[in-house]
């Protein structure tokens, strides 16, 4: 699953954004395809990383087949593991489906 990351600008960060995506891969494992997302570019999700709560990154020209998850705080961190096992639930269902 390919999962892209967009950063804010890092005006206001509140929290280290980097290491809290590197911990995010070492809790899921690193099965996931994480990259700096990209227009152009269709991911299975997006992660936005926001550094405060205003999470302003603008990713509205990149192509996600999944809702994106904004990360406003450090708080976020459980969520964002349960929205990437949910989205990957939901995918090996639609490709189910497919088969």
């Amino acid at each position: 699953m390919k999962i892209g990351i967009k950063y804010c600008g890092g005006c206001n960060p509140r929290y280290d954004r980097k290491k809290f995506v590197e911990d995010i891969k070492k809790t899921v494992g690193y099965v996931y395809d994480f990259q700096l997302a990209n227009q152009g570019t269709e991911y299975d999700a997006l992660l936005i990383i926001g550094g405060c709560g205003n999470c302003c990154a603008d990713y509205s020209g990149i192509k996600t087949k999944y809702d994106p998850f904004l990360v406003k705080a450090i708080e976020n961190y459980d969520k964002v593991i349960v929205w990437i096992k949910k989205i990957e639930y939901k995918r090996k269902d639609d490709i189910d489906e497919l088969a």
